[in-house]
């Protein structure tokens, strides 16, 4: 049976799950948005993107990227992925997140999403519109080395590099938040990248309260937070 033609999203498309670990997986589904390209300029173009200046030592700092907080009635790109996210997953998702790579050289290091606080049960599902870039995931025990050792972004052998975009789903679950850092790095290319993000965390075990520099706090699409500040892009 056909799906009705004002659905913007598939939601029969396949689902290919990666297990990381024993507790942690990632899954990506091609093709998830009908007309992604329609997608992509409509975001681009109707939402008010600002950059975040993230607090380091005695100055404010400007994240390489924009974001903007988005209602997910907003669009029925949104509410559908809302929709479809909660009765996948039966869990209540909060979103949506969006932040715009302006080009190749916009980039989010490697981190994981500890603004959630509880990591032990977790789901990020993304959007991805527009330019496919790598998209890495490293066990954080690869992260905590002395600084000499530590590899960019895709380029450790126990890395995970997967290539999201035009209109594909990816959705990190279970402990995955807890024991892997992900990550858009740096790419050669002039086009833009936007993702769209939902999260949920079952509040069960310690929760996470003291992250260290570098675990990348300052890259979650979460809301602000004291010691950073959002400006209206110019763009």
């Amino acid at each position: 049976m056909s799906e009705p033609s004002e659905l913007r999203i598939h939601r029969r498309a396949e689902v290919r799950r990666t297990a990381l670990d024993e507790h942690s997986w990632v899954e990506l589904v091609e093709g998830f948005v009908r007309v992604p390209s329609e997608e992509f300029a409509g975001v681009l173009a109707d939402t008010a993107w600002g950059q975040t200046e993230v607090l380091r030592y005695d100055q404010y700092v400007p994240e390489q990227r924009l974001s903007a907080g988005l209602r997910s009635d907003s669009r029925p790109l949104l509410r559908q992925t809302d929709l479809h996210l909660q009765a996948t997953y039966r869990v209540p998702f909060e979103g949506v997140a969006a932040i715009q790579y302006r080009t190749g050289g916009d980039f989010q290091g490697l981190h994981s999403d500890r603004a959630m606080r509880w990591l032990d049960d977790t789901r990020v599902a993304i959007v991805v519109l527009g330019q496919r870039r790598p998209f890495v995931l490293r066990p954080r025990g690869n992260w905590t080395a002395s600084l000499a050792e530590r590899l960019p972004a895709g380029e450790h052998p126990d890395d995970v590099v997967l290539m999201p975009g035009e209109g594909d789903l990816l959705v990190m679950g279970g402990a995955c938040q807890r024991d892997w850092l992900h990550g858009v790095p740096a790419f050669d290319t002039p086009n833009t990248r936007i993702s769209l993000t939902w999260r949920w965390a079952r509040r069960v075990g310690r929760p996470d309260t003291n992250p260290g520099y570098y675990d990348g706090r300052q890259y979650g699409d979460a809301p602000r937070k004291p010691g950073s500040r959002t400006r209206r892009s110019a763009s």
